[in-house]
């Protein structure tokens, strides 16, 4: 195994156990650990058994192995910036309501 390799399933391992910590904490729910833990997990076994990619990358007909974590990569970045876009913009509407209703029961109790 290369020190590259131990460096990155280390790594793997600090952030499952700080996904962990945040599901006890109940920061995350349940369904959002699960995601992530199965997304951990599958790039440990990309880690280990980097082969796993470049068969992967044959099945669906792309060059190398890396190409398709780099592809993959870009999709889910652009999903996740889609998402926090979108809650974001939830939580701009709800802070504007929320507002709202302070401003018109703060002007209410004026008169």
């Amino acid at each position: 195994m290369l020190w590259i390799q131990i460096l990155f399933i280390f790594l793997i391992l600090f952030i499952i156990s700080r996904l962990i910590l945040r599901l006890k904490n109940n920061q995350i729910n349940f369904l959002n650990f699960l995601a992530w833990l199965i997304f951990w997990l599958a790039a440990t076994i990309a880690v280990i058994w980097p082969e796993v990619t470049s068969f992967l990358a044959r099945i669906l007909g792309v060059g190398r192995g890396a190409d398709i974590i780099v592809y993959f990569s870009l999709i889910l970045l652009f999903y996740f910036v889609f998402y926090v876009t979108v809650k974001l913009k939830l939580i701009e509407r709800d802070i504007t309501k929320i507002v709202g209703k302070i401003s018109l029961n703060d002007k209410e109790d004026k008169n």
